[in-house]
Parts: C-alpha cells; sequence; structure tokens
C-alpha cells in the first residue's frame, strides 16, 4: 500500500503556508509586486487562446516539497481554476496567477528524470488546451517525511483490538500498539524489531505480550505471553550477548584436547570466532533482557529477566525465562555496548545498579559448579568500604537526584556517557563512564528542568519538556566530517508534546518531527496526520522509537529510517526520505 504524500493532506499544508509566507513570495518573484496584482485580476490581461503561452523564467531553480515557486512568463490569464502547474509531471498547488507570473508550490516527488542521484523535472503551465514548458529542469530535493509502516486507526480507544498478521497487502491488516512500549533491534538482524508495552496508559490492567515485528517478511507477531512474567508490568527491553561459541544447533562448540583426547567446550570464543561464524551460530549468543516494575519492601522483587532462545533458535513460549536481578522497582535496564555490564534503575530511592555480566556468565557453562542468585542484597559489593558478599556481582553506584523519580538509561555507542531520560520529572541527565574502572559516575542535568515542564527548544536547563521517552543515537555525518569527539545527537519521543526531539553533544534541544500545532486549525499538538517533519505530520502521544539504514528506493544508497511507535494512534510510524516510505519495509542495507 502506498504511502506517499496524500494530495489532499499537501494542498492544505501548501495553502496555509501560502497565507503566512505570500509576501516573501511576492518579493521573490517581482519587486513591483503589489496586494491588488497578487490577488487577482487587477491590472492583468485574461488568457488569450490565439496566443501561446511562454515561460521565460522560474525562481527558485532547486527546491523540496512545499517550496515557493514564482514562474514567469506570458498569457497565464487571471484565472487559478484554469491554470494547471506540473513540476516533474506532478501537480502543483497554484496560489495565483497574473498574465505574467504565477505562483505555485512544489508538489511531492517533482521531478521525472534521474541522472547520477540528481532528480529533475520540467516545468510546464497548462491553460485549457495550451502548454508551456521551461527550458531549465527544477532540481528536486528530497526531503524526510512521516509514514506509516502498519497498524489501524481508530476512532475510540475502547475499540481497538489486537491483531497479528501480516501487513504486506494493507498496513491495516494488523492493529494494537496502544500502550507505552519501547523497542530494540535484534543485534545480528536488523529484520527483528521485538517491542515491550507498559500498563501505561492504563494503570492496573495487564498490558499485552512481546512482540516481533518483522520487516523482511511484513509480520507482527507476539511472541511471549505476559504470563511468561507473571503478568508483571514490563518497562524495557535490551539485547545481551554473550561470549561463548556455539554450533548450528546451539550446541557449545566443541575442539579437540590433545592432552585429554578428547572433545571439550570452548567456552568464551577467541576474538575472531565472530568473523567466520555463521546467522545461525551468532543468533544463540543473543538474550532478551527485559525490565519489570515490581515493588517489594524487603527488595526481592522481579527486576530484570533474560530470556534465552528456544531449541529452534527463537524467542518463543518455549524460550527459558530466568531472572537475572531481584530488586525493587526497575524502570529499565540497559547493556554496556562495549564492556557487556548490565545497568538498571531503582525507582524507590532513585538508584543506578551495575551488574557484572561476566560472573552470570560463568554459571552457564557445564561444571561452573554454581548456579545464578539474582538477589541484589545477597551479592552487593561496595568498592568505597572494599566489602562484598556472596558473588559480588551487584554494585549500587549513586542515586539520581530524589526518590521517586521514573528514568530509562540510554547508552552512547561508544560507551563514554549514558542520557538517564527521567520519564516524570521531564528533563534528561548525562552520566560519564570512567573507562579504567568500567563504571559510570554521578549524573548532572543536560537538558530540561525537573521543576518545570513545556515544550521549548533550547539550550540546557532552558528547553522545556514533557515526559520524554524511548531515544536513540543518531550518526551526524556533519559532526563527523568535521572531526567532533560525538558525532551522534540523541533523538527521543517527547510523549505528552506529541513529537521526535532531538538533543545535540553541546546540549542544545531542537524539535525535529511532530508537534505542529501552530500549522493546524485545530491548534492542537496532537494529530495523525503523515508528510513534511515539522509543518504538517503529527504524532499522538509516541513512546517507542530506533533508528537503522536501508537501501534507499531511488539512489540505491544507505539512508536513515525511524521507527516510532505512536500509542495513542494504534501504529507504528516511520520518518524516512521522501518517496522511500515503502522501502521501510525491505531488507535493511546494514547493521550499523
Amino acid at each position: 500500500m502506498a504511502r506517499k504524500l496524500k494530495n489532499k493532506q499537501l494542498t492544505c499544508l501548501l495553502l496555509m503556508a501560502a497565507l503566512v509566507t505570500m509576501s516573501s513570495v511576492m518579493l521573490s518573484c517581482e519587486s513591483s509586486t503589489t496586494a491588488e496584482d497578487y490577488q487577482g485580476v487587477q491590472g492583468s490581461d485574461a488568457y488569450d487562446p490565439s496566443r501561446p503561452i511562454v515561460i521565460s523564467d522560474f525562481t527558485p531553480k532547486s527546491g523540496s516539497v512545499g517550496q515557493q515557486i514564482c514562474i514567469k512568463g506570458s498569457n497565464f490569464g487571471n484565472d487559478t481554476s484554469q491554470v494547471h502547474v506540473t513540476i516533474g509531471g506532478k501537480e502543483a498547488v497554484v496560489v495565483s496567477v497574473r498574465s505574467t507570473a504565477l505562483y505555485a508550490y512544489v508538489p511531492s516527488a517533482a521531478y521525472d528524470k534521474i541522472d547520477h542521484n540528481v532528480l529533475t523535472g520540467a516545468v510546464a503551465v497548462s491553460v485549457q488546451q495550451q502548454k508551456g514548458v521551461a527550458k531549465d529542469l527544477f532540481t528536486y530535493e528530497r526531503k524526510m517525511v512521516v509514514g506509516r509502516l502498519c497498524g489501524k486507526s481508530y476512532e475510540r480507544e475502547d475499540d481497538v483490538v489486537w491483531v497479528d498478521g501480516s501487513y504486506a497487502t494493507s498496513s491495516e491488516n494488523v492493529s494494537g500498539f496502544k500502550n507505552d512500549g519501547v523497542m530494540q533491534f535484534s543485534p545480528y538482524n536488523h529484520d527483528h524489531l521485538f517491542i515491550v508495552y507498559d500498563q501505561e496508559p492504563h494503570f492496573g490492567t495487564v498490558a499485552h505480550g512481546i512482540q516481533l515485528l518483522d520487516l523482511k517478511e511484513k509480520t507482527v507477531q507476539t511472541i511471549l505471553p505476559l504470563s511468561m512474567f507473571s503478568n508483571e508490568r514490563l518497562r524495557t527491553i535490551d539485547f545481551a550477548v554473550d561470549p561463548f561459541a556455539y554450533n548450528e544447533d546451539g550446541s557449545f562448540e566443541k575442539t579437540w584436547d590433545e592432552e585429554l583426547q578428547d572433545s571439550v567446550i570452548i567456552g568464551r570464543a577467541p576474538d575472531d570466532w565472530i568473523n567466520h561464524a555463521t546467522p545461525n551460530q551468532k543468533r544463540w549468543r543473543e538474550h532478551l533482557i527485559i525490565s519489570a516494575d515490581n515493588d517489594d519492601p524487603n527488595y526481592r522483587a522481579h527486576s530484570v529477566y533474560i530470556v534465552d532462545r528456544d531449541a529452534e533458535g527463537n524467542f518463543s513460549r518455549n524460550s527459558q525465562v530466568r531472572q537475572l536481578a531481584n530488586y525493587r522497582q526497575c524502570n529499565g535496564a540497559s547493556l554496556h555496548p562495549v564492556n557487556g555490564e548490565l545497568y538498571f534503575t531503582s525507582y524507590q530511592k532513585g538508584e543506578v545498579i551495575r551488574l557484572d555480566m561476566e560472573k552470570y556468565w560463568d554459571t552457564l557453562l557445564p561444571g561452573a559448579g554454581y548456579s545464578w542468585d539474582p538477589y541484589v542484597n545477597n551479592n552487593l559489593t561496595d568498592l568505597a568500604s572494599g566489602s562484598s558478599a556472596g558473588t559480588g556481582a551487584f554494585e549500587i553506584l549513586f542515586t539520581v537526584q530524589d526518590t521517586y523519580w521514573e528514568f530509562q538509561i540510554d547508552i552512547h555507542p561508544s560507551g563514554k556517557f549514558a542520557y538517564i531520560v527521567v520519564i516524570n520529572r521531564n528533563y534528561i541527565l548525562r552520566t560519564d563512564y570512567n573507562e579504567t574502572t568500567k563504571r559510570f559516575s554521578a549524573p548532572y542535568v543536560i537538558a530540561g528542568d525537573m521543576s518545570a515542564e513545556g515544550f521549548t527548544d533550547g539550550v540546557g536547563k532552558s528547553a522545556r519538556l514533557r515526559r520524554p521517552y524511548q531515544g536513540t543515537f543518531v550518526k551526524n555525518e556533519a559532526y563527523e566530517a568535521a572531526g567532533s569527539d560525538d558525532i551522534y545527537d540523541f533523538y527521543f519521543c517527547d510523549s505528552r508534546n506529541d513529537a521526535i526531539r532531538l538533543l545535540t553533544p553541546e546540549g542544545i534541544v531542537k524539535t525535529y518531527a511532530g508537534g505542529s500545532a501552530a500549522t493546524h486549525a485545530d491548534g492542537e499538538t496532537y494529530g495523525n496526520e503523515n508528510g513534511e517533519l515539522r509543518d504538517f505530520a503529527r504524532f499522538h502521544r509516541p513512546t517507542g522509537l530506533v533508528n537503522d539504514v536501508h537501501k534507499d528506493a531511488i539512489t540505491g544508497e544507505n539512508t536513515l529510517i525511524f521507527y516510532i511507535l505512536d500509542t495513542s494512534n494504534y501504529c507504528i510510524r516511520t520518518i524516512t526520505m521522501e518517496e522511500n516510505v515503502d522501502a521501510a519495509q525491505e531488507q535493511p542495507a546494514s547493521e550499523e
């Protein structure tokens, strides 16, 4: 099903933009143009069918959807209802016309030629049976736009039903997606996108099970029912990658031991194992990490689960689910991307706890001699005092500001720092990583204000947020070209502002997509429109956000794509290059 900009939607966008920018358009085309001239017939000749339509020039020579364009020439007439403008064969919205100049807006996909990734289109004006074509071509510059991957719209939330299946023929063949949640790609297979749902906004009810969105097969499946987690409140999902060497069938790989004259398990794989391992071998290394928000004053609540693949190599009802950490009211758990330790949160005291995953992996090998004890307080290490109990696998690193802070941890791809997104206090902290001790340090505010919410772009504490949720780091090519120390921006869902926002390495918050109250007649930030990012597209309480690259349908090159869990629109949305939204369902070009 095509998910290009709808003509009706685009028309609304362009007409609204015309009212705002009318004066600047006039000046850019003809300095002598008056308001009366612009508005229509005064001083302008009617179309003469005995004379040809001539285009002498147009400006600008390049632009993108919604771009203002002025076309100069002769015999255009003075009736907008009779004048048709096409750019690259696509119909443009004509705002006003005079005999010698007309004003229009560039339509979506305004090109009909591609040469070395340069998109161009002929500019034509038609009145009745006549047509004039400009000698120069318009160069079309594509934009990132919002689209819908799958899901079905409902008028009332109570009517929403959860339907798994294939969305290959229609995006509305699957439905649901109505709870707050977060998403994560399989580390070794970016065709597989996993979704975990919170009970929010339906407190007191059981949320939906964990889903697998297969981007290659174009299917949605509920793979792990909540009953496997005692119907608890799940908060986040991540992947832990173990260090072992596997056979194709998931058994531990063995090697011949000359001294023992027997085959022995390799255990921890040599560094180069990953270079020759097959996809089937690598997938056995993947384990789901699920955080659960349960309370227990004795600090023995189920906080973090680890889920293994089943005998067929899938995550399913037959997977083994183990308790990895038992503590109190965990809102999030994340793995360090370089060194592999796990960091998870506790709402009750605003604590961040570190788990040495190497000690967990040791218990999985045959002959380990001991089993895993998930109780944090039984196995604590205190670096300050030098004391430890049990395995010493856990350590309480620091507290975040105060008690009852609902927060998640997003670790930078380099592992050098992390952002702590404080959901219920509307701000973001940064914590830096000590690569010697392999621990994060006490955090400090990088964006937003714990005492005030709002919707304001700005630097540091001057920015205002409203319930920030899942974030994702995105490489910025400009930073990379400039040799910057940090080459990533941090994009995040600003849920109650109905927007996708970004945080730069300098601590500047900008609105990237959605939140378009000023350009919509209802004056609301929420909506379900697709299209241009800032002036037209809208979301409704987005919570989940991940990014990837896929092959561009036009250029064949890798291009950025976002996937958004748009909670109150009950769907999965995308942000990717215009004229490329259909390719959102294709196999990703890489796993970077």
